[in-house]
């Protein structure tokens, strides 16, 4: 029987990241999906990521942000493989927001080379219509990552490293035994001493089994669908228009310029929430699909033309819409509530395996089951 020092269960956002950066640090590394990455059923596919420092969310976030920059750059030099954008990210919405408030705390105490417009500005600049009062930040050095193209070059890279690939089969049954875990399938079975649980929306699937053989605290995390489309525009194209999120009528839009497959829009907060992987139906199965970003969006972005197409994803939610990051136990790590994770890929593999590695290593209390009680 095979035995491993680290199984990764989710090969995606977090998890190819993790089997790449624990592998290179010569752990014998197990990676296991449900399906083969890249696919289409989780929440990282779409060709494409914002990745932004000046964060809206909290400043609890920078420094890890910070990192996961410097993180991105290494890894496309060691890989000589193309996988971020540096075209700039703007940041729009009203002055008084916390979203924006947050954005240029952000800048001012960790003096990111950012630039602050005001309305006439981005609508000279973008062909955005903004309200009174709006402001943009543009963030110059930034932008976006090729999702998708991240996740398979990271598993393979690991592969390369000497990571064993479990894909496209369920896990079934997991036991324990004194000093491992044995994770079992229809096809496969072997041990392993420790576990990244970083199965995203699928993670609950996981907890249930581990239950069956272990005591675990109570770990509040959802799952919401969320779509994102794809639209004819010769104006919001690559060289004219960054990366962007926007803030207005109690949303929360981000995008992406078209170079060439469309421009790219998606909301944050709109969604369905959802039980079993199989109630997360495809883009257009629901009503409200093509007119909940297009239509709404034409007031402010009056430049999108023709629609492409649209595709659904899943979200997995904490209950405070933070990071969950927090050892179940001395052998397992949990990732959860990642739901604008992707950024942070390259940062949590490197956590991954700095948390199994480092005598001395600390998780951030801002991101563990404590704040929950």
């Amino acid at each position: 029987m095979q035995k491993f020092d680290i199984c990764v269960i989710g090969v995606g956002t977090v998890g190819a990241f993790a089997g790449y950066y624990l592998a290179k640090k010569g752990l014998k590394t197990a990676l296991v999906d449900i399906y083969s990455p890249p696919h289409d059923k989780g929440s990282y596919h779409g060709d494409t990521r914002i990745f932004r420092i000046a964060y809206g969310e909290g400043e609890k976030y920078i420094p890890m942000l910070k990192r996961a920059f410097d993180l991105w750059g290494e890894f496309e030099k060691e890989t000589d493989t193309k996988l971020f954008e540096r075209c700039g990210v703007i940041n729009i919405g009203h002055k008084n927001s916390d979203f924006m408030i947050n954005i240029i705390k952000s800048v001012n105490d960790y003096k990111l080379d950012c630039e602050i417009i005001d309305k006439k500005e981005i609508e000279e600049r973008y062909k955005f219509f903004v309200p009174n009062d709006f402001i943009g930040v543009y963030e110059k050095n930034t932008g976006y990552v090729y999702s998708d193209k991240s996740i398979i070059t990271a598993s393979n890279e690991a592969k390369k490293l000497g990571a064993k690939e479990y894909y496209n089969e369920e896990i079934t049954e997991i036991k324990k035994n004194d000093n491992s875990y044995l994770i079992i399938s229809k096809n496969y079975e072997f041990e392993t001493k420790n576990i990244v649980l970083s199965a995203g929306t699928y993670s609950d699937e996981i907890l249930n089994l581990l239950l069956k053989i272990m005591p675990l605290p109570c770990i509040p995390i959802f799952k919401k669908r969320k779509i994102f489309s794809w639209w004819k525009s010769e104006e919001y194209i690559y060289g004219k228009l960054p990366a962007f999120t926007f803030e207005i009528d109690g949303d929360h839009y981000y995008g992406f310029p078209n170079v060439g497959d469309g421009f790219k829009i998606g909301k944050n907060l709109s969604g369905q929430y959802y039980n079993k992987r199989e109630e997360r139906v495809p883009f257009g199965e629901l009503e409200e699909d093509k007119n909940e970003i297009g239509e709404h969006a034409r007031k402010f972005m009056p430049h999108i033309g023709d629609f492409i197409e649209g595709k659904s994803c899943s979200y997995p939610m904490s209950l405070d819409e933070d990071f969950i990051i927090d050892f179940l136990n001395k052998d397992i790590l949990f990732f959860g509530g990642l739901s604008h994770g992707f950024k942070f890929a390259t940062v949590l593999g490197e956590l991954a395996m700095k948390a199994f590695t480092e005598k001395d290593f600390k998780l951030d209390d801002n991101f563990t089951l404590k704040r929950f009680n």
